[in-house]
């Protein structure tokens, strides 16, 4: 089995995120794809990484963070095309890829319910109940 491998950039905006999204990428996406043919199938192998910004969605904090993923296409043979076009399934898998709630820390405080503020940076007079998840 042969195949053939690319090292491709898009620019952030490509992906279709924007400022209006929680998460959006603000320097170049960088894929590295190998690509296989077995039997009546093609094997798209990706490893992509940027850095992204968001907000943290405990206390809002805005975070930048570098982002590494991989992932498998599998596209079957059509042998009445030429070429099979990857940009879209490569396009929504990075999205999928994503994270969905980003947090500056693990133990993140979040806000008070109550005045608002910041609990990991400063202490209000209001009793805050921790939810354990056990």
């Amino acid at each position: 089995t042969e195949g053939i491998e690319l090292e491709e950039s898009y620019p952030p905006e490509w992906v279709g995120l924007t400022r209006k999204d929680s998460i959006r990428f603000v320097s170049p996406v960088r894929t590295k794809v190998g690509v296989t043919r077995v039997d009546d199938e093609i094997f798209v192998q990706v490893t992509a990484e940027s850095n992204y910004e968001s907000f943290c969605y405990r206390c809002l904090k805005d975070m930048h963070s570098d982002w590494v993923t991989g992932f498998t296409l599998i596209f079957d043979i059509d042998n009445r095309e030429e070429f099979i076009d990857i940009s879209e399934d490569l396009r929504q898998e990075m999205i999928l890829n994503l994270p969905a709630r980003v947090l500056c820390q693990d133990d993140c405080k979040g806000l008070c319910i109550n005045c608002g503020v910041n609990l990991n940076d400063h202490e209000c007079p209001h009793k805050h109940s921790i939810v354990n998840s056990k």
